[in-house]
Formats: structure tokens, C-alpha cells, sequence
């Protein structure tokens, strides 16, 4: 399987309202997760528990698709 290319960058995600750190942006293959709480969040549709302001992140579904069929096919499990 090839590998992958993990990094952090440090970019730090805050509450848009009260600059509340919720997260560090983390990118698989150039795809941007959510790394929060020792998780990597792909989706986030939450509350910042500072000031109450709604706070949402997404990966688009089309990087994350070609994501997914990259790691299978470097399985060789894609399309049998």
C-alpha cells in the first residue's frame, strides 16, 4: 500500500465569536480534518462551550471519496 501524507500544520480553529481554541486543522493527502480531542473529525456541527455559538466543520465529500478509493486501492480491495 502507498503511503499516506499526514501532517499537522498548526493552523489552529477557533469559535468565530470568543476565539475559543477548538481544534488544529490536520490534512490527510491534502484533505482537512478536525483533530479535537484526541479525534479526527471530518464533520462538526456543535456548540462552543465558552460562549454558546455554534461552530461547524466540514471535509468535502468529494476529497474524502478520493481518499477512501486511494487507500483501497492501494489494498487492492477497490473495485473486486
Amino acid at each position: 500500500m502507498e503511503d499516506l501524507n499526514l501532517e499537522l500544520n498548526g493552523d489552529v480553529v477557533q469559535c468565530p465569536k470568543c476565539h475559543n481554541q477548538i481544534g488544529r486543522e490536520y490534512y490527510i493527502d491534502g484533505v482537512a480534518f478536525l483533530d479535537c480531542g484526541g479525534v479526527i473529525i471530518r464533520k462538526m456541527d456543535a456548540s462552543c462551550k465558552q460562549c454558546g455559538r455554534d461552530v461547524f466543520w466540514v471535509t468535502p465529500d468529494i476529497k474524502l471519496q478520493r481518499l477512501i478509493k486511494r487507500v483501497l486501492e492501494g489494498r487492492g480491495k477497490y473495485g473486486k
